[in-house]
């Protein structure tokens, strides 16, 4: 097995994420027996089918029998596999193949190619696209982008824009507007900032690392007390120092309310879930955070996980996490492990439903990552399944949820921004009972394509979502 095979992911897609596990234990041979060394469709065929059959969680979901002649490619076989479990939206697409070079380069570094640039529509049924995040050191950041930009019209030059209504209504058109994700591809954008001001600007994607941890901020609570807020993009292997050092700053300002906003945030590395619980939790090193369980045919990797000391850690007593029906796997497990222990909010909307993580198998003749579902996650109190997301029909999470917009007309982490504003409110500890939320702002009830609803909101519809995709949902 190799070093990569060792992770344990948990990803969501098509809004999809990911999550780290335990070393894996030992080697699986075979599945590739006979069709030699070099990357052939046989050889990927016989790595998806071994694996599929040995490590796939819903082992009773698989066909009794299935023949891999009959499929032309790996993701046709998948595809079969998995196929009962997508019907009973048990896996959403949560098992896919994706490049591990690539793979590994964003897992490791956050190392990828595009403008920079995070979309979302403000409503699923209306065609208009706007900014939610322009990321710090990409093309589009340089170039003016901000978060409430609307897109009016994308082409490959001045001369060919085509309305974005067009664009949203055909996944194919919008991939081929938009570009691959290659650096030097040049794409022409008609913008209409949040200010009002009309411009055309032009964009080439270049590779960029991502920044997963913003710059953290400490703000003033109504009451005025303080509290320290962070939003984490993507659970990845360079967030772990960026939330230490932003913890560091809580800790060094008495801080102990958290905001933790994680709204389009689609999973990640169950590794870095572990420390930003643990960063949250000072005093808990040692308490049961969760636990995996895998299929029946491999009960010795089922094992709780505690938290662990952090030096930067705080002992948060309230801590509001900002979500949308973008936030998903590990962005829920943090909340899910935490409500356990202290009082917990969900401030937005319900989250995705992804209580579920993937191993991935890598085939590195083939430069393949095989993300595959195969382990579920429970918390100290066996809190688990929310598959229509948090907080969950069967009432196990306790904590509330209290609603609020997504407020393009203000940065993220800015206190006028309304679901930031919520999250401050809920906070401040004037609600004896931690089930009541405090009413939203009054620019809530505003009719504005700025202020989105997280119920309503959606991404732009891509045919075939990159790797960077399933983690980030709507960022080229």
């Amino acid at each position: 097995m190799s070093p990569a095979a060792s992770r344990s992911l948990v990803v969501l897609l098509a809004l999809p994420v990911l999550a780290g596990c335990p070393q894996a234990e030992g080697d699986i041979t075979g599945f590739g027996e006979g069709f030699g060394t070099a990357c052939t469709t046989d050889l990927e065929k016989a790595h998806v089918l071994g694996y599929t059959r040995d490590w796939y969680l819903y082992q009773d979901l698989l066909p009794a029998t299935v023949d891999p002649a009959r499929y032309g490619s790996a993701q046709a076989l998948l595809d079969a596999l998995t196929a009962e479990a997508r019907a009973q939206d048990k896996d959403r697409g949560w098992s896919f193949l994706a490049s591990l070079s690539q793979s590994s380069a964003f897992n490791s570094s956050g190392a990828s190619a595009g403008f920079g640039l995070q979309f979302i529509q403000p409503d699923a049924a209306a065609p208009r696209l706007f900014l939610s995040d322009v990321f710090e050191g990409a093309p589009a950041f340089a170039a003016g982008f901000r978060r409430g930009d609307e897109i009016l019209s994308v082409g490959e030059s001045a001369a060919a824009l085509v309305p974005i209504a067009t664009l949203l209504a055909d996944p194919a058109a919008w991939s081929q507007a938009i570009g691959p994700p290659t650096a030097g591809v040049t794409r022409t954008f008609e913008v209409r900032t949040a200010a009002g001001v009309d411009a055309t600007r032009t964009l080439t994607k270049a590779a960029y690392a991502l920044r997963p941890v913003p710059p953290q901020r400490i703000l003033d609570l109504p009451s005025g007390g303080k509290a320290g807020y962070v939003a984490l993009r993507t659970f990845i292997g360079p967030a772990d120092a960026q939330l230490r050092d932003a913890f560091a700053a809580f800790k060094a300002a008495g801080v102990t309310r958290l905001v933790v906003d994680l709204r389009y945030n689609g999973g990640g590395l169950v590794s870095t879930a572990e420390t930003l619980a643990s960063l949250a939790r000072a005093g808990g090193a040692g308490q049961p955070m969760f636990s995996y369980d895998y299929n029946d045919r491999h009960p010795e990797r089922d094992q709780p996980r505690p938290f662990h000391a952090e030096p930067s850690a705080i002992a948060a007593d309230r801590v509001a996490f900002i979500t949308t029906h973008g936030s998903a796997s590990a962005s829920e497990l943090v909340p899910n492990v935490l409500e356990p222990y202290v009082p917990v909010a969900l401030v937005g909307g319900r989250t995705y439903g992804k209580p579920v993580g993937q191993v991935p198998w890598d085939l590195p003749a083939c430069d393949l990552a095989f993300y595959l579902v195969s382990f579920r996650l429970a918390n100290a109190q066996g809190d688990a399944d929310y598959y229509a997301g948090l907080p969950d029909a069967g009432g196990h999470f306790s904590g509330p949820l209290c609603p609020a917009v997504d407020d393009l007309a203000h940065a993220l982490g800015d206190p006028a921004e309304a679901s930031v504003a919520v999250a401050l409110a809920w906070l401040d500890g004037g609600w004896v009972d931690t089930a009541s939320c405090p009413p939203p702002p009054v620019a809530t009830f505003q009719a504005s394509p700025l202020r989105v609803r997280p119920d309503r909101a959606a991404f732009p519809p891509e045919a075939e979502p990159t790797f960077v995709q399933r983690w980030m949902p709507g960022t080229y």
